[in-house]
């Protein structure tokens, strides 16, 4: 008896035992990364099941042409935003948010878009690629509507992991293989399912916001007056199916480009209106004080929308959601890692930029921001990315004019047909961090690259990826662990290499 109970005492120890290993281990999971609070929008084509009616042959180039007109225009518009996919006849993008500024000015954007799209559209400009399609220019009844909503998404990477079930996500992106070497990427949580909810209620020309985005959105007064509640409706699922506010975004400014004037609100509506959309209807009847129908009797939920928004934040004990949204979008670091990538590999592309004059050799280095999710305010030579359509050396032109105004011409091998830089090194590193595999390494060549007239380092201004720049000196190579402390990998060999093969180009 005294043994088994010695064995049983014995095996719980060794179960507490492995409880701060399994704390550790879970601390170490890429899941318990802080989550990026990740702005999603859609374009739904409106009429399409119609308009393939009408037009029984030719449709799917017309709507192909659109959803590629669509995603050049938001690549255009909103830097960094990625597609996530198409379901039908309707397109979703998904873009990191930073700064409560700059998601205004994407919401202000994505509602610019659809305008500007419907526009076209109206004005047949998407059928001109082909004279066949005159008749289908002519039978368009094609339109967009939006929606737009937030999530706070925690990158869980492969599903499949164990400890995932250990975390507390809200919303996670999660990544798997169909078949070898095909990758699916998918957002799963409550916020997502909202976003899906709430695309139901918007209509030709119209749209919504979660009321997430739009009680952020609402803390700037210049979007305040673009938001009108429309109605509130029971949303499957979302709030226990307590009403949820029907929110439309509406910026009169925007149509300036088109109509030469600003449309407001109210006067963007058809005269028959109330006959043709349920929804306005119960917009203006919800206006009218004499209506008992109103499912809500408080006008102020309904005509004031800073007061709805914060009833609502009380009544629906949402403040804490709200105040955790506002700190992750605050402690956000620049992070250029993208969710849908689809490439197995990036090759990097750094160019040491120097100037030769003489004898006299300096070469420019930069300091990384504090806000980098890698190397943080590591000192190094900037870096573009190669990319399909561009020459590496076209490639890094155009980013370093970008990211520190400067024009470079790389040192190119001349003696081949193919005229590209002259490699002075190679390396490796880390895919993606926040997948912490260890596994996934991106390659990257080290070139060089001549600074073409004058270029003076305090005209730099810093930005989201370099705090600094300045020049060194080959006589400064002794000092290089002292003078800067924190480098990138290979810094101080990456000089010495680059030194003694610019000293043996010929001066220009």
């Amino acid at each position: 008896m005294v043994e088994r109970k010695r064995e049983a005492l014995q095996s719980i120890q060794s179960k507490i035992d492995s409880l701060p290993k399994e704390k550790e281990r879970t601390e170490e999971h890429p899941a318990s990364r802080k989550p990026d609070v990740v702005l999603f929008f859609s374009f739904d084509i409106v009429n399409s099941t119609a308009y393939k009616t009408i037009n029984y042959y030719g449709w799917a180039q017309v709507l192909n042409l659109l959803f590629k007109e669509l995603r050049r225009e938001v690549g255009n518009q909103i830097k960094s935003s990625e597609m996530w996919r198409v379901l039908g006849d309707e397109a979703i993008f998904i873009i990191k948010i930073r700064d409560e500024d700059e998601l205004c000015e994407y919401v202000s954007r994505i509602f610019r878009i659809m305008v500007s799209t419907i526009h076209r559209l109206k004005k047949g400009d998407f059928f001109n690629f082909n004279q066949n399609f005159n008749m289908m220019k002519l039978q368009n009844i094609l339109s967009l509507k939006t929606a737009a909503w937030l999530a706070a998404v925690t990158d869980v990477g492969d599903i499949e992991s164990e400890d995932i079930l250990l975390e507390n996500a809200d919303n996670i992106f999660e990544r798997y293989q169909s078949q070898e070497g095909h990758d699916i990427f998918e957002f799963l949580g409550n916020d997502i399912d909202t976003g899906f909810r709430i695309a139901r209620h918007t209509e030709d020309g119209r749209m919504i916001l979660s009321y997430e985005l739009a009680y952020l959105i609402a803390q700037k007064t210049g979007s305040l007056s673009c938001l009108h509640i429309i109605t509130y409706r029971r949303l499957k699922g979302i709030w226990n199916d307590k009403l949820y506010p029907v929110i439309w975004y509406h910026d009169p400014k925007a149509y300036c480009d088109v109509y030469k004037k600003e449309l407001e609100f109210q006067n963007s509506f058809t005269f028959d209106v109330c006959d043709e959309s349920d929804l306005l209807k119960e917009y203006y009847d919800n206006r009218e004080s004499n209506k008992d129908e109103k499912i809500i009797r408080d006008v102020g939920m309904y005509t004031n929308p800073l007061y709805a928004l914060n009833k609502i934040l009380q009544d629906r004990e949402l403040t804490e959601k709200m105040e955790r949204l506002q700190q992750l979008i605050k402690e956000a670091t620049y992070d250029q890692t993208r969710f849908i990538n689809t490439e197995l590999m990036q090759i990097h592309c750094v160019a040491v930029c120097f100037k030769k004059e003489g004898e006299k050799i300096k070469i420019l280095v930069a300091k990384r921001a504090d806000g980098r999710e890698k190397h943080k305010g590591a000192w190094e030579f900037g870096c573009a990315k190669a990319v399909i359509d561009k020459s590496i050396a076209q490639k890094i032109k155009e980013e370093y004019q970008q990211d520190f105004n400067i024009e470079i011409a790389p040192v190119l091998d001349d003696t081949r047909e193919i005229k590209e830089p002259i490699p002075i090194a190679l390396y490796q590193i880390e895919h993606n961090s926040q997948l912490s595999d260890g596994e996934k390494m991106d390659k990257g060549i080290i070139t060089l690259a001549r600074i073409i007239g004058d270029y003076e380092p305090k005209d730099f201004k810093a930005n989201d990826k370099h705090e600094k720049v300045q020049w060194i000196t080959e006589s400064e190579l002794p000092d290089i662990n002292k003078n800067y402390l924190s480098k990138v990998p290979d810094f101080e060999q990456t000089l010495k290499q680059a030194f003694k093969m610019i000293r043996t180009l010929p001066c220009v």
